[in-house]
């Protein structure tokens, strides 16, 4: 790329040198942790019930996601054994939209990559096509669609996690319907729903095109598994869902969204001027920073956060940079690793074209600290209110600016882990944080580097070790 179009931003326009930039100090929130002590006999317990309208000789099809999900494989494997024992013929299906770029192979990649679900980890056949039956219309005028190895399977075990969804509020969000909808919708059904979500909106629609999967005689659901995260990612509940009545499954589906909800992990500022961001991508959310943290959902009021700083994308998300349209700032090394085929796709589906927009482009993370100085209301470096994460499914611990500290002293779920640390910038002018990160950002975004004389706690060690 010509040196005409990079950005020639320096202290000379920014009034802000090296020397300026706040020092930081790390903190760690409290948060709720209730967790499942035995996944895999939690799964025997919930699956019991539902095995009983299973038949020998049945070919069972076991929904896996493309998500990030805690102990997914070994639920999903649980789940196999357990058919398998009760004489069906259990197989997985990547239940996931469009993504895996839209292909067969695409979709067991992201399987693999990102819950580590292979046949021989869960010992049964992955089945995957992005062919479709069309099952329904919604009152919109839309058809639904199901994945053929669904429909052409005696019956369909739907195994998801409940939380918030990114984009819409509703009895229901992202959960057992969702994946009904859209995961066993693969692309076309998802790029349908999302199509019709411009006219009716999106939480109607998961209820009504819901009751057409679970009404319809095909696919034939035989249950749900559903699993609920703590603040640590780490597996809080896990439940069977009768799918027998679609009012059970609502009602089951909206209590565990209520005890998703609130343990959610948040970040422990309402007000912020900046927020730098390591990695984002869709192993972390749907969106690739959950919205719901970062105040971007419709409908939420806090935390404001002045600017995003987004440094890089984890390398489960296999190049997918949905959601850098959250972003603000982006140092220009992170286009190398974005997958635009994978990100447009993903865009396309969901019918919204700004969540693929590139922010504005940094040529160094001085350019990005001189930026995030200059775009508020106060002057002094001093002052800037900023938060520094790892991605926003880790938020236990974290770094904060030095104008933050007060405030964290004076709340009772915060623990003060070190004094402020100036934060400093190597040769090329990226940011040295006091920890290490080499596990996250994918090669060619800025890496921080370890400084020493600063406590290393357990998220050191989980990101030095991941």
């Amino acid at each position: 790329m010509p040196n005409a179009t990079r950005f020639l931003l320096d202290e000379s326009h920014a009034g802000v040198g090296r020397d300026d930039v706040p020092a930081v100090f790390k903190l760690r929130q409290r948060f709720p942790r209730p967790v499942e002590p035995d996944v895999a006999a939690a799964v025997r317990r919930e699956i019991a019930p539902i095995l009983a309208g299973v038949e020998a000789g049945q070919r069972i099809a076991v929904t896996g996601s493309s998500r990030g999900i805690a102990n997914l494989a070994l639920v999903v494997r649980e789940c196999a054994s357990a058919l398998r024992e009760a004489g069906a013929e259990p197989f997985v299906i990547p239940a996931m939209g469009s993504h895996g770029g839209a292909t067969p192979e695409g979709q067991v990649r992201v399987l693999d990559d990102t819950n580590g679900i292979t046949e021989e980890n869960v010992g049964c056949r992955i089945e995957s096509s992005m062919e479709v039956v069309r099952i329904g219309t919604t009152g919109t005028g839309f058809p639904v669609f199901q994945d053929r190895f669904c429909h052409e399977a005696d019956g369909v075990l739907a195994v998801n996690r409940v939380k918030p969804h990114t984009g819409f509020t509703g009895r229901v969000e992202s959960g057992i319907c969702k994946m009904l909808v859209i995961g066993m919708g693969k692309q076309a059904g998802a790029s349908k729903i999302h199509h019709q979500a411009l006219r009716a909106g999106m939480g109607r629609l998961v209820l009504e095109a819901s009751r057409i999967v679970v009404e319809s005689a095909r696919p034939r659901l035989i249950g749900a598994i559903a699993l609920v995260e703590n603040a640590f990612k780490e597996t809080a509940v896990v439940q069977g869902i009768p799918v027998g009545s679609y009012e059970a499954l609502i009602e089951a589906e909206s209590a565990l969204l209520e005890r998703a909800h609130a343990l959610l992990p948040r970040l422990p500022f309402d007000d912020l001027d900046a927020l730098v961001v390591d990695e984002m991508g869709k192993d972390v959310s749907g969106s690739g920073m959950d919205t719901n943290v970062i105040g971007k959902k419709e409908g939420l009021t806090t935390p404001r956060i002045g600017a995003i700083y987004v440094r890089g994308l984890t390398r489960r998300t296999h190049g997918n940079a949905v959601g850098l349209g959250n972003a603000d700032l982006m140092p220009r090394s992170l286009l190398e690793g974005v997958d635009l085929d994978s990100t447009y796709m993903n865009a396309f589906t969901a019918k919204r074209l700004w969540i693929s927009k590139l922010p504005m482009l940094v040529e160094n993370e001085l350019q990005a600290m001189q930026i995030l100085l200059n775009f508020r209301a106060e002057e002094d470096p001093a002052s800037l209110r900023l938060a520094w994460i790892r991605n926003t499914s880790i938020l236990d611990e974290l770094w904060a600016s030095e104008a933050l500290l007060d405030e964290a002293r004076a709340d009772p779920r915060i623990e003060i882990l070190s004094e402020p640390v100036p934060l400093a910038f190597d040769g090329a002018l990226a940011m040295t944080p006091p920890w290490n990160a080499r596990g996250g950002v994918r090669p060619g975004a800025a890496m921080p580097a370890k400084r020493e004389n600063v406590p290393e706690t357990r998220h050191d060690q989980a990101l030095r070790n991941p």
